[in-house]
């Protein structure tokens, strides 16, 4: 039977380097986001104006959808469900 190789065991570094292409914290992740089109971006601020007239905070998702909120209610809607709800509650879409 041979003795195992144990050389490397008692020289480890006190401190080792620290790596910099690693974020720091779990909260950095890489962007979501796509791109906005010139047309998808004037469609987004023409919804939130009209929602924003009937006393609505319609927000963009990440997932594509929609989330509106008035006082303490909100609901999540789906990117074809906005415009028809948009006129349901009121609002010229």
């Amino acid at each position: 039977m041979s003795r195992p190789n144990c050389e490397g065991a008692g020289s480890r570094e006190p401190n080792p380097p620290k790596t910099t292409n690693q974020p720091a914290d779990s909260a950095a992740f890489e962007p979501v986001a796509q791109p906005m089109s010139h047309y998808a971006a004037k469609r987004q601020a023409r919804l939130q104006a009209t929602a924003a007239l009937q006393g609505v905070a319609l927000h963009r998702l990440a997932n594509g959808g929609w989330l509106a909120s008035r006082w303490n209610l909100s609901r999540e809607l789906a990117d074809s469900e906005i415009e028809g709800w948009l006129r349901q509650i009121g609002g010229a879409a």
